[in-house]
């Protein structure tokens, strides 16, 4: 069995518990249209669905180890991304992690960026904080 397969069946395994473990959060009579589970239940279904394209299709071949440190980078992002949104506000740090996001992977340093950053900043308030009604940090 190929290295591929087994960390898609390894994925695979991760977003049903994940999906359980978010299946299990209580239900609150101050709950919002989403519910405590729902981010939850929407990354455990992200991540089935990529595990099961990777098992399906399978993923080119990395000997190098590129794509790896390439994805530790992306996941300290999204680590700073979490340490910082309390501090910072939501909007500031999904700006930030957009920017961040865009510059890592090598979008030249330009107004454009920034624009970029603010914008699904923006986007993603409206979405979440006004249209869905979601609370934000």
């Amino acid at each position: 069995m190929r290295r591929d397969h087994v960390c898609a069946a390894l994925g695979l395994a991760l977003a049903v518990a994940y999906w359980l473990a978010a299946d299990a959060v209580p239900v609150s009579l101050l709950s919002d249209n989403v519910g405590a589970g729902g981010v939850p239940k929407g990354i455990a279904l992200i991540l089935g669905v990529l595990s099961l394209s990777i098992l399906i299709k399978g993923s080119a071949v990395d000997h190098d180890g590129k794509n790896h440190v390439k994805a530790l980078g992306i996941a300290a992002l999204g680590f700073l991304y979490v340490a910082a949104a309390p501090f910072i506000g939501y909007f500031a740090s999904v700006a930030a992690l957009a920017g961040g996001a865009a510059l890592y992977y090598g979008a030249p340093r330009r107004p454009g960026v920034a624009l970029f950053a603010l914008g699904t900043a923006a986007v993603l308030w409206l979405l979440f904080g006004r249209m869905l009604g979601i609370a934000l940090p």
